[in-house]
């Protein structure tokens, strides 16, 4: 089978990256939300609580040993302590790593989150040095606004800040996060007038809102305009992988939210798993190389050497071009850009008052795991 979307297309990355992401290197991201410390994300990870620290050296070990680079975090993460836990284990592989290691340097992502209570170029400065601090780095690759909603600033206010803090040598380039193709418009823009690259837009990207009009807009800008994509939930919460049943998906709360039917995914779910048999392959390898078929970065979070394991399984393998366009007619449109706009900001406020709270817990020494069983 031809390898076309095995190894990176994006040719944005290989230019600002060029020593890191090269034609060799997968397209696939690790992401690391439920690798937070704190008792809050102990409750919001459900039963498997917090991970330990052997087990995110195990998969980011697993990542890296595949050829990945790309590694997305975010201050909000546990208040920063997923940060603090991914830096750890890039010192631990530096302390490690042999002369003859060819791996690819590291491309570390974070974000800033634009709660209403910070408005100010300093703010903006004070989260990036303080989130560099806690990776162990002085610049970071790509610094991304975690979105785009904030009470009163605008898109271009933060885009300013960003270039002032490039400036200052704090980052490389800009990510935007959950933006409309408008908002990517006027992201771009600006940074065309303060002088700093606008590389790539996250969003939620999968086969239950591809259909979307306002995703389909958003992506059809970025690709005029020379911005990647990062797909997150790009397995659907799990409503895309072989683990999800009808009881199951009663209990989903993402379903909930974006009022889907489990009637809604019968044709897909079905597809996905003919696709799945004819490669000897899992549902949710299928969705990851849907995503990499059209040139778009999966996003994945893993729990387990299991799920990375399957997780990289993907990069072995493509879909053939009437299996992505048999996945294309079944997809849905439930996409998030469709969300009303004070519900984005609802979420950004929610967000940030989460992130106050893990970030509390881990200044009272609760957010700690013991760095001793850290193992590569």
């Amino acid at each position: 089978m031809s390898p076309q979307n095995r190894c990176a297309r994006d040719t944005l990355f290989q230019r600002h990256f060029p020593s890191q992401f090269k034609e060799s290197t997968p397209l696939l991201a690790l992401g690391t939300l439920q690798w937070g410390s704190t008792p809050v994300d102990g409750v919001l990870n459900g039963s498997r609580g917090v991970l330990s620290e052997s087990e995110l050296s195990t998969i980011y070990s697993s990542f890296r040993s595949k050829g990945v680079v790309l590694f997305d975090t975010a201050e909000g993460y546990g208040g920063g302590t997923s940060e603090k836990r991914l830096g750890r284990l890039r010192q631990k592989e530096l302390m490690k790593q042999a002369a003859s290691d060819d791996n690819n340097e590291p491309i570390f992502m974070s974000k800033f989150l634009p709660s209403p209570w910070r408005y100010t170029h300093k703010h903006f400065e004070n989260a990036l040095r303080a989130s560099n601090e806690r990776m162990g780095i002085t610049k970071v690759s790509i610094y991304f606004l975690h979105s785009p909603m904030h009470l009163f600033r605008s898109v271009e206010f933060w885009v300013e800040a960003a270039a002032s803090c490039k400036q200052k040598g704090l980052l490389d380039t800009l990510g935007l996060s959950n933006c409309s193709a408008d908002e990517v418009r006027r992201a771009v823009a600006a940074g065309r007038q303060f002088d700093i690259s606008v590389v790539v837009n996250q969003v939620h990207f999968s086969l239950l809102d591809y259909y979307s009009t306002a995703l389909q807009e958003m992506q059809r800008c970025c690709d005029e305009l020379g911005v990647s994509i990062i797909a997150y939930n790009s397995l659907g919460q799990g409503l895309l992988t072989d683990n999800m049943d009808e009881v199951k998906f009663s209990h989903n709360k993402p379903a909930k939210m974006m009022r889907i039917q489990w009637s809604d995914l019968k044709a897909l779910r079905e597809a996905l798993r003919q696709i799945a048999d004819k490669h000897n392959a899992s549902m949710a390898q299928v969705a990851l190389n849907w995503c990499r078929s059209h040139n778009v970065i999966p996003l994945v979070g893993c729990r387990s050497k299991q799920q990375a394991s399957d997780t990289l399984t993907a990069l072995d393998w493509d879909l053939f071009s009437h299996e992505r366009e048999l996945l294309d007619s079944l997809a849905l449109t439930r996409c998030t850009l469709d969300s009303p706009v004070w519900r984005r900001k609802l979420f950004v406020i929610l967000a940030g008052l989460v992130m106050s709270t893990c970030r509390l817990f881990d200044l009272l020494g609760l957010g700690v795991v013991k760095q001793s069983s850290i193992g590569m």
